[in-house]
């Protein structure tokens, strides 16, 4: 039981890398602070996690204690076309009162961020990530008491 654990939670942590790791090339990673409403960016994971072409993640706090992690989510789109118009309207309603760490806008359409959610309590940090890199969309949710600076180091 104790090697099983041991190896979903080498599982996990690579697609934690793979995923987090086109937003660490791209400095996605910033030192404010942010707030959001998660019922929006959930609704995507939950409708397309069984689509041909995606790839999910999703781990619970079990897997991650030792990481200060409470939840983890990502969602890869190998042709994330058509769904990128219904992610970019969640993002903007997930951002409203989230303070944005890093944004980038090409030809005026979102193409990637970095934002730190409102949570619950002051210990507790919640982390919306997106990119899109030609047809390939990414989306990321994590959440735990982790600073953004923990974030990055435990994604070296």
């Amino acid at each position: 039981m104790y090697n099983k654990n041991r190896a979903k939670m080498k599982l996990a942590l690579k697609h934690i890398r793979v995923a987090l790791f086109v937003v660490l090339a791209t400095g996605f990673f910033g030192n404010e602070a942010m707030a959001k409403n998660e019922s929006c960016i959930f609704s995507i994971f939950s409708k397309y996690e069984n689509y041909q072409g995606v790839t999910m993640l999703s781990a619970s706090k079990e897997l991650f204690k030792q990481y200060k992690i409470t939840q983890f989510k990502s969602i890869i789109f190998e042709n994330g076309v058509k769904v990128l118009p219904e992610i970019r309207a969640c993002i903007e309603k997930e951002k409203a009162g989230a303070v944005k760490m890093k944004e980038t806008v090409q030809d005026g359409l979102l193409m990637g961020g970095y934002y730190r959610l409102k949570a619950e309590t002051p210990e507790m940090n919640r982390y919306l990530i997106f990119k899109v890199k030609e047809k390939k969309v990414t989306l990321i949710y994590v959440e735990g008491s982790l600073t953004p600076d923990e974030l990055v180091e435990l994604l070296k």
